[in-house]
Order: structure tokens, then C-alpha cells, then sequence
């Protein structure tokens, strides 16, 4: 029986998280929630079958920036919702995300504090984005401190992996070390890192992810990767996506169909 037909599943929480601004919290959590999306739409055209998925991913932006609302809001995608959220309202945000979705994603500002701690607890993987630099290896080391914290607190393991980003495209030095820190520094390292990619700056601006980017399909493949990855660890059996889903996108349900998704919806 697949995680989308169990009668008893549960959706699972994808915390990102760090101790430090600016390692591309906001970027990682937009392409893994727009992807999803994508084959969540993709389970929705097959007929039947997809109807047992619920047809929807939940961002919870806990970052008072609220860059990630901001560009959901650019995106449009009537399969995702946003809720703005802060520490006193994300445990209940939370279980109202678990009803109606089929993944909850919560974006979390970057420093060591309460909603960091309960996001953590109630999390079934917690990413740590980090730049390929001496300075993120220490900032990754305190923010894992915080999950096995939230892990002692809970009295279970979470799972949590360091996602290297903005990477250059050629390997250089400075990031083989870099991973080499990680690595002796005992921070499991997702095996595929967000490389830096014009596609990824420009969809701050836009709202299009790369698959809908002109010559974006170098960061669609590198997406495509990253959300195989993360997907696997947390067992949500979306399917791979083929070289063909890529070239054809599918189209999001229609409107009349689904009259409670019009748009990304943005819940302050």
C-alpha cells in the first residue's frame, strides 16, 4: 500500500533551518515545494488513482522576512498554500497543515530560537543549507546542535542532512574542503547540493521555477535530483520525474474543479 492510499498516513515535515541568514533557506524550501507540486499535479491528471492524494503542499513561512510568501505569491500555483507564522502560532498552524496536505514545508529564520525548536521536534527531516565556507560549517554544527535538542526533547531521532548551496558549477578548492569540513565535522551532507545557477536568482524575481525558465533546465535537472533525495528519506512515493514529465509539464487541475486551491493562498 503507497503512502498516498494509507488510511492512517502520516504527512511528513520537512523543516528548513539554520542559525545563520542568507545560505538559501528560502530558495531550497521554493524549488523542493514547486517541484513537489509538479508531481503532485502530475498524480492528479492520472485519473482516479491520484484522487487519493489531497492535492496540496503547505508552505509555513516562520521567518518574519517573508521572502517565501512573498514569492509564492509571484508563483500562482494553485497547489500550494502559504501560511505566515511565527512561534506562538506554529504548533497549531502545523496540525492544520497535516489535515490538508500532502507535505508541510516550514521556512524558519535564521537564528537559534523557540519556533526553530518546536519545528524541529515536529519534523520529519530537518535541512540545513549552508554555503560551502568555513563560517556556515560552524553556524551547520550549531543548528544540528538544536535538532538533536528538539530530539532529546521529543525522545526520537530526526533525521536531518546539511545541503551544500550555491555551489559553483565547476568543483572548485575552496568547496572540496569545504565538504571535507562537513564530513569531519560528523554532518550527514545530502549527496546532492543546489548548485549556483542564474535560474535560481531569477525565480526570486519572477515566481517561475526552472522548469519554467528559458534555459533553465540545467537547475530543473539539479532540482529534480536534490527532491529524489529528499523525498526518499521521508517516504512520500511521489513519482521520479522522466526527461519527458520535464519537457511536458503537466497542467495544474482546473479551477471549477478544485474551487478550495485558487491560487496560491497566503495566510497571514
Amino acid at each position: 500500500m503507497s503512502l498516498a492510499t494509507s488510511p492512517g498516513r502520516k504527512i511528513p515535515i520537512v523543516s528548513l533551518a539554520s542559525t545563520k541568514g542568507g545560505v538559501g533557506k528560502t530558495t531550497l524550501a521554493y524549488v523542493l515545494v514547486t517541484e513537489v507540486a509538479r508531481r503532485l499535479a502530475l498524480n492528479l491528471a492520472a485519473g482516479p488513482a491520484g484522487m487519493a492524494w489531497r492535492g496540496r503542499v503547505t508552505c509555513i513561512d516562520a521567518d518574519p522576512n517573508r521572502t517565501l510568501a512573498q514569492i509564492l505569491r509571484l508563483t500562482k500555483d494553485p497547489l500550494i498554500t502559504c501560511v505566515e507564522s511565527d512561534s506562538d502560532r506554529l504548533l497549531g498552524d502545523l496540525r492544520h497543515a497535516q489535515a490538508e496536505s500532502d507535505l508541510v514545508v516550514i521556512d524558519l529564520e535564521g537564528t537559534a530560537n523557540q519556533a526553530m525548536l518546536y519545528a524541529a521536534g515536529k519534523s520529519d527531516l530537518v535541512l540545513v543549507p549552508a554555503q560551502p565556507s568555513r563560517f556556515d560549517v560552524v553556524e551547520a554544527v550549531k543548528t544540528i546542535g538544536v535538532v538533536r535538542k528538539a530530539a532529546d526533547l521529543v525522545g526520537r531521532d530526526i533525521a536531518h542532512r546539511v545541503v551544500l548551496s550555491r555551489t559553483p558549477v565547476l568543483r572548485q578548492r575552496v568547496a572540496d574542503h569545504s565538504r571535507a569540513q562537513f564530513v569531519r565535522a560528523g554532518l550527514p551532507l545530502l549527496p546532492v547540493e543546489l548548485v549556483q545557477r542564474a535560474a535560481f536568482q531569477s525565480m526570486t524575481y519572477t515566481g517561475k521555477p526552472p522548469w519554467l525558465q528559458d534555459g533553465g533546465e540545467a537547475a530543473a535537472a539539479n532540482v529534480v535530483s536534490l527532491v529524489d533525495e529528499v523525498l526518499a528519506i521521508i517516504g512520500l512515493h511521489l513519482p521520479l520525474m522522466t526527461p519527458a514529465d520535464q519537457a511536458n509539464p503537466p497542467a495544474a487541475p482546473a479551477r471549477d474543479q478544485r474551487p478550495h486551491l485558487q491560487g496560491v493562498q497566503t495566510v497571514a
